[in-house]
């Protein structure tokens, strides 16, 4: 799609940055994003309704003055955002999501890496103390050249891997059964606040966890998914409490897109006192079996490849391999006498 070129030109000759007009130009931040992740090998694809569901609940993030379209020849071939979240593990974390397609001029991700460095820095002087370390992040698929140079130079290093994961047959599905005791029942809607609810609290400590996860704007967020289904979702009980759950869904366009039949094996929890018995192996093989019912042929699913509770390990031993790795970097984001910003650094 060919748009009007006009906004402010880069240090890249020909790259213009520009606010986007929200959600009237939504679908060019999915044609976008979609570009990039797919040149790097991602399993998703993305629509309006995805990309809509995120960024119309954003908590810290002012999409006006935090979102920037980068067009080159009057032609979208890039984008970022920035927000800002504080972790439960300590840090304030300010964020960034860079996407650049294949058609963007050599220099797009370091010029646009100092764009988000400048913001975030903007962002943080307006804000004070704040009584916890300040951090840079950032991730990447498949960066495209030059870009872990221009990351390093800027003195960020990848901290956190995650995986997307592949199932490709859903034949020979082990049988888990269970804990006794333990029963899956079928997702009401009457139940899908608790649902949310035992998702959060099991989530809570795990790497990168924001501070707001179990805020209204993160319920609101839920319930904008466009990928709820409900009778796929696999969730267990012990008598009143929620133990667990996988949610799995079936994403049209990316099997359009790739010619396969792929549900997602996603949104897999166990909450503390539950784990380590086998409720997730359990859960997931009725998720899949779910799948295969609904005629898909094979599954997905994403992971922090560090997660402390050794999910890596069990995808791994119910059938999924990696098909794409996703790199996050990070670096302390110091504010006036102490930063660490290379901006307008060559490569």
């Amino acid at each position: 799609m060919t748009t009007l070129g006009f906004g402010t030109p880069t240090r890249v000759p020909g790259l213009l940055l520009r606010p986007v007009t929200w959600p009237e130009e939504a679908q060019l931040i999915v044609d976008v994003n979609n570009a990039s992740r797919l040149a790097g090998g991602s399993l998703f694809v993305i629509n309006v309704e995805v990309v809509r569901a995120l960024y119309d609940h954003l908590v810290n993030g002012d999409l006006a003055a935090d979102l920037r379209l980068a067009e080159a020849d009057g032609r979208p071939v890039a984008y970022v955002r920035v927000e800002w979240r504080d972790e439960n593990r300590g840090d304030r974390v300010h964020s960034a999501a860079l996407f650049v397609t294949p058609e963007a001029p050599a220099g797009s991700f370091a010029a646009l890496l100092d764009w988000i460095l400048a913001r975030h820095l903007e962002i943080a002087g307006t804000q004070g103390p704040v009584g916890r370390p300040r951090t840079a992040s950032i991730s990447t698929l498949a960066e495209p050249p030059g870009a872990r140079a221009a990351l390093a130079v800027r003195g960020f290093v990848p901290v956190r891997y995650s995986f997307e994961m592949l199932r490709p047959t859903l034949d020979d599905i082990p049988d888990c059964a269970l804990p006794a005791g333990l029963e899956v029942r079928p997702a009401e809607h009457s139940h899908v606040r608790r649902i949310w609810e035992a998702e959060v609290e099991a989530f809570a400590g795990h790497w990168g966890t924001g501070a707001d996860n179990g805020s209204e704007e993160r319920w609101q967020e839920f319930l904008a998914d466009p990928f709820t289904d409900l009778p796929l979702w696999q969730v267990a009980w012990d008598g009143d409490q929620i133990v667990g759950m996988v949610r799995p869904f079936i994403n049209d366009d990316e099997n359009a897109h790739f010619g396969v039949r792929r549900g997602w094996c996603e949104n897999i929890s166990t909450r503390a006192p539950w784990r380590g018995r086998g409720v997730a192996s359990a859960l997931i093989s009725r998720a899949l079996r779910a799948l295969r019912d609904r005629s898909m042929t094979q599954a997905a699913l994403g992971v922090d490849a560090q997660n402390e509770t050794g999910a890596l390990h069990l995808y791994q031993r119910m059938g999924f391999r990696e098909a794409a790795r996703e790199t996050e970097w990070r670096r302390p984001l110091l504010l006036d006498g102490g930063s660490t910003t290379s901006l307008g650094a060559s490569e």
